[in-house]
């Protein structure tokens, strides 16, 4: 009833939270604080979920997301990690140049594993997902309470080098 009152007579309006950078085709970007108050819940939802996930940071390489591995990976969160994300199970061996291989297709909208990838530094978090995710991506979406809707919108220009294609170029 709140709501409906602050729509016919006005009032304050909340900011959103985060900020969707958004283009014609290819991948979006979430910035939000995705690990910001309770990393090990959302890591828990990502392991509950339906995707395999791998993570590497400044002090590790490509690891595999998995309940033995937690800790570790809650540990390489401050400094800054990179994650992706496959419906399938990964493949045992995970490499910089098959990652950016996927990345690389993964904006084109070609067929590859990849389904999300997540960027997280010490002053930035991003999540890119294709615009119109398949079901277990947005499964894990409405598990972490992310309500697409109520983003801000950018453009995906406006990222520069915090762009996923920048990522990809970098590993």
């Amino acid at each position: 009833m709140r709501a409906l009152l602050q729509r016919f007579f006005g009032g304050r309006r909340s900011r959103p939270v985060f900020t969707c950078y958004l283009r014609e085709n290819g991948p979006i970007a979430y910035e939000l604080g995705l690990f910001g108050e309770s990393p090990r819940d959302r890591a828990d939802a990502m392991m509950s979920g339906e995707l395999s996930w791998a993570w590497k940071s400044g002090v590790r390489e490509w690891t595999h997301l998995t309940r033995i591995s937690l800790s570790a990976f809650l540990a390489d969160l401050p400094a800054g990690v990179l994650l992706v994300a496959t419906e399938a199970d990964l493949p045992t061996e995970v490499s910089d140049r098959a990652v950016a291989e996927w990345i690389r297709g993964f904006c084109r909208i070609q067929d590859v594993p990849l389904v999300a990838v997540i960027s997280v530094t010490p002053d930035r978090q991003v999540l890119f997902v294709q615009q119109h995710a398949t079901d277990p991506v947005n499964r894990l979406l409405d598990a972490w309470g992310l309500d697409k809707g109520a983003a801000e919108r950018k453009s995906y220009a406006r990222l520069g080098a915090a762009s996923l294609e920048a990522i990809a170029d970098r590993l």
